[in-house]
């Protein structure tokens, strides 16, 4: 059996980073929570992950420059953003930053396991 793929949630409201949480583990990852993008990149630098999931709009660093950063240090690091704020040109802007995934507010279950699965390049796990 392999290792759970290790996930970075990285939302400013805990009542979200909860529920991704939640979520992410009924479907078989492993998650740490962050509360923004410089407690995520003290995170980055201690330990190894499979991929970031990262709160567009936050205090301080937002997903965008938390984006940017990782993608400087660790470019194959996949980050999947996620807003609910988001309109076709905040998927274009974060895409052509270097995001590799962007999922809509409200996140369903199915819609996250679709998401990472197309960034993982596996099989979706629900069905």
């Amino acid at each position: 059996m392999t290792d759970k793929r290790k996930i970075l949630v990285v939302d400013d409201q805990e009542s979200m980073r909860v529920l991704l949480q939640d979520m992410l583990e009924a479907i078989g990852y492993e998650v740490t929570l962050a509360e923004g993008g410089e407690q995520a990149l003290g995170i980055l630098r201690e330990s190894n992950f499979d991929l970031v999931l990262s709160d567009l709009n936050m205090p301080g660093m937002d997903g965008t420059a938390l984006l940017r950063s990782v993608k400087s240090s660790a470019p194959d690091l996949p980050v999947v953003i996620i807003t609910g704020y988001g309109t076709f040109h905040t998927e274009k802007r974060v895409m052509r930053e270097g995001a590799d995934g962007y999922i809509s507010k409200p996140c369903t279950l199915s819609k996250i396991d679709k998401t990472l699965a197309a960034v993982f390049g596996h099989k979706v796990g629900l069905s």
